[in-house]
């Protein structure tokens, strides 16, 4: 099975800066791209000390618009594991056009640095690098609207019924 998280024990034990893109290598295996063949992988060091990966999946049959990019799957990882604050990552390659939007969404985004660790030179480049004519949230909200990674409360629940809970047990006792 594999992993997309290591323990912040784990991760003190070697430097950083090799650390990472050698992670960044090993994870490429765990990509999924059925459709380019072209596997990609993303990996942070948290804030709380634990290294989260992400790694790009497309799905046969599908448009490839649905592809989970490595940057998507890395928010999706962290955001899982209460990981709060992105604001360094390596990759192996340089962000299509859709990911430094996306990643425009973050609070910090401005100060995001990226290494592109398939680089001759890999260096450290922010965001801004990436997406010079950025336009995101910041634009359009106020300070205090909740954006990827920060907590938010959307006012959902799940009914609360007899039919909903018999479906749950049911689902319970299957898996």
């Amino acid at each position: 099975k594999p992993r997309f998280v290591i323990s912040a024990s784990e991760a003190e034990s070697q430097s950083i800066s090799k650390l990472l893109p050698s992670l960044v290598s090993s994870a490429q295996s765990l990509a999924r791209p059925s459709i380019s063949n072209f596997p990609v992988a993303a990996v942070r060091l948290g804030t709380s000390g634990r290294i989260f990966m992400g790694v790009n999946m497309e799905f046969p049959g599908l448009p490839f618009h649905h592809t989970i990019h490595a940057e998507q799957f890395l928010l999706t990882n962290m955001a899982n594991n209460v990981e709060t604050r992105l604001d360094s990552f390596a990759v192996s390659v340089a962000p299509c056009g859709h990911c430094p939007q996306f990643l425009q969404e973050l609070r910090d985004a401005p100060d995001i640095q990226i290494l592109i660790t398939s680089h001759k030179n890999p260096h450290f480049s922010p965001l801004s690098h990436f997406l010079s004519h950025h336009f995101g949230p910041h634009d359009l909200f106020p300070k205090t609207v909740p954006l990827l990674l920060e907590p938010r409360h959307n006012a959902l629940s799940l009914p609360q019924n007899d039919h909903f809970n018999a479906l749950a047990i049911a689902v319970g006792k299957q898996g």
